[in-house]
């Protein structure tokens, strides 16, 4: 069997020593759980129906009561997905706030044009 060194206090102890007998420091490795952990699939859909409402904007045609009433949904959709994201703290933080962003603004636009 090997001797390795303490973590804390650097004196040769033996491999399998859960602890230091000098300074008594843990030995064993600890994998701390990131709360970032897992897929950022809300995160993207957010960033990906805000962007797809912003680029709707760009349409120069006439549009009815249910197209500004379905692209308001998908911004009311990806504005909902953006913050239980950002809730989560999952991974893709950034992409959420951007999403989060992008919908609440074609939101806001898409409730002003179903008044009109």
């Amino acid at each position: 069997m090997a001797m390795v060194f303490c973590r804390a206090c650097a004196k040769e102890i033996h491999e399998t020593a859960p602890t230091c007998p000098q300074c008594g420091a843990n030995q064993q490795l600890t994998i701390a759980a990131t709360n970032g952990a897992g897929s950022p699939w809300l995160a993207i859909l957010s960033l990906v129906l805000g962007v797809i409402c912003v680029l709707s904007l760009f349409d120069n045609s006439e549009w009815d009561r249910d197209t500004v009433f379905g692209l308001g949904t998908f911004s009311t959709a990806g504005l909902i997905c953006g913050i239980i994201s950002i809730n989560q703290k999952r991974s893709g933080n950034n992409l959420a706030i951007a999403g989060v962003i992008t919908s609440a603004i074609t939101t806001l636009i898409f409730l002003g044009l179903s008044f009109n």
